[in-house]
């Protein structure tokens, strides 16, 4: 069964209430894990080297510190992390890092694809891209759905503004006209 973005009801969801809960696959992403191979294999033979005389220089083993708490937060975020959304519709929305109100949601937007030469497309090669799509709240706007490839970015808009009762905009609203 593929890892598709999946809508369930949340366990403590207030009583008569609808809930969207929305999360996304893992990015599993090569270039991080390659880009990490090469930093550390560069990087360690210098930190390991300095240690051979008396007087022992910590400024090989800082940076060397700083890259490898780097290539780990880029490896997390493309083998471990998962974009998780939660849509309560009803009068009780309970407190947390994503979870919006139906009413609150004024438009759901499927961005396009970032250029791979653009920055936004080096920083999606590296599994650092917040998401491509774009949801307009009362309170600001905020990105969704890293990890998502095309055709699931197109349902998971559907998903969202069916349950909000939104028309979608961006490409999937040029399409079905």
């Amino acid at each position: 069964m593929p890892d598709l973005p999946s809508a369930t009801a949340h366990g403590h969801q207030p009583a008569g209430d609808a809930v969207l809960r929305i999360v996304c696959p893992t990015q599993k992403r090569l270039l991080p894990v390659l880009l990490a191979g090469f930093l550390l294999l560069f990087m360690l033979p210098k930190a390991v080297g300095s240690g051979t005389s008396e007087e022992v220089s910590w400024l090989p083993l800082v940076v060397l510190a700083a890259m490898c708490l780097l290539v780990l937060a880029t490896l997390y975020r493309s083998f471990v992390f998962r974009d998780a959304l939660c849509i309560y519709q009803g009068s009780e929305v309970p407190d947390g890092l994503l979870v919006v109100a139906a009413s609150s949601i004024r438009s759901v937007r499927a961005l396009p694809a970032p250029q791979a030469w653009s920055p936004e497309g080096k920083w999606d090669a590296l599994g650092m891209y917040p998401g491509r799509i774009e949801i307009d709240t009362d309170s600001g706007a905020f990105r969704f759905g890293a990890g998502l490839s095309g055709y699931m970015v197109g349902e998971t808009v559907d998903r969202i503004a069916d349950f909000c009762g939104l028309a979608p905009e961006g490409w999937r609203s040029l399409q079905q006209q």
